[in-house]
């Protein structure tokens, strides 16, 4: 059995949320891809852990999130984000493009989670994801019994419809949350959907609920104003309440 490694680095950075942040970098390590996690430096334990994770490409947004709503939160990027030039780095073309969804990154991130649990004694996590950090959270959400609430942010929930959408190439390697509904209809989620997000609209989220037979786990507002990178945190903030 591979033993997941954890690395601390109590160094405190300048707060710039892309990269230099006061919180705690932590590497994960164990899966297929190592994962740069941040979290608080005085959070030590806690029975329920939030976890947010990043979105597709340049990361900072889900960071500025994470530390926005604090307390019992921690933060998870992507499989190459933050490494660029790093000896841990294993990002390829095909990792940002049709296998950013792959079984292999569902895994790492997976581990990572799971790994941010033990450190904290956490026994249940709460999963934010935005963007395409909400694709990663849903999947994981499925395939997970410790979760006890999923929350998407502008999350990209049925990628065969926003490739189509975005009339972009389809991500052939990537799992997709709705081939998981079954599984998710039993999670409590919440999904937030910008009323002006024109990358991740408001159809790509009403494919994925009418994939469900039911939905009484299931609450979902669209945000005045929002569009797909701006003015989540007063939304956020209500719902982790």
């Amino acid at each position: 059995m591979k033993l997941f490694m954890i690395m601390f680095v109590a160094i405190v950075f300048p707060a710039q949320a892309e990269d230099n942040t006061p919180w705690t970098r932590i590497y994960l390590s164990g899966g297929v891809h190592t994962i740069l996690g941040f979290a608080p430096p005085e959070l030590r334990r806690t029975d329920t852990l939030n976890i947010f994770i990043e979105g597709d490409g340049k990361p900072g947004i889900a960071l500025k999130l994470a530390q926005g709503i604090g307390g019992n939160s921690v933060y998870l990027g992507r499989p190459c984000q933050y490494l660029i030039g790093n000896r841990l780095n294993s990002c390829s073309k095909a990792l940002w493009t049709s296998h950013r969804y792959s079984q292999s990154v569902i895994h790492s991130m997976s581990r990572a989670i799971t790994a941010m649990k033990l450190r904290f004694g956490a026994e249940r996590v709460r999963l934010i994801g935005f963007s395409g950090g909400g694709t990663v959270a849903s999947i994981i959400a499925a395939q997970r019994r410790d979760v006890k609430l999923l929350v998407t942010v502008a999350g990209n929930l049925d990628h065969r419809r926003w490739t189509d959408f975005n009339q972009i190439a389809p991500l052939y390697g990537s799992l997709n949350p709705v081939d998981y509904s079954k599984a998710l209809e039993q999670v409590p989620q919440i999904h937030l959907i910008g009323e002006r997000d024109h990358v991740v609209p408001g159809s790509v989220l009403t494919s994925y609920l009418s994939r469900l037979t039911s939905l009484d786990n299931v609450q979902s507002h669209i945000i005045v104003g929002a569009d797909h990178t701006c003015c989540w945190s007063l939304a956020l903030a209500s719902v982790l309440e």
